[in-house]
């Protein structure tokens, strides 16, 4: 799915940020140009502060900060997220499962 050029892969800064932060504390091994890697690839998203507050309304099924905010960002602009957290599906949004590793 995600070597398929019809399809528009986006990906929310937020996502960077997560993973420049588990970097740095050692829990992912991850380059430090995220950003530039990832940019001719994906989609950026924007991260607004209307968007900020839909997360922080969301309701309560999940509690990471990151992963609400790219909830909102499925809800607010249709997008189907892929993820192996089941807890994304008590929020209806459309999700594609990962392939097996």
């Amino acid at each position: 799915m995600l070597i398929d050029p019809t399809i528009d892969r986006c990906l929310s800064p937020i996502s960077i940020w997560e993973a420049a932060i588990k970097r740095e504390a050692g829990r992912l091994r991850a380059p430090r140009n995220l950003t530039a890697l990832l940019a001719a690839e994906f989609r950026m998203l924007a991260i607004t502060a209307a968007l900020l507050e839909q997360a922080a309304e969301l309701p309560k099924h999940h509690m990471d900060p990151f992963d609400r905010v790219l909830i909102a960002h499925a809800l607010s602009d249709d997008l189907e997220i892929l993820t192996r957290d089941a807890a994304f599906a008590g929020y209806g949004v459309r999700l594609a499962a990962p392939a097996s590793d």
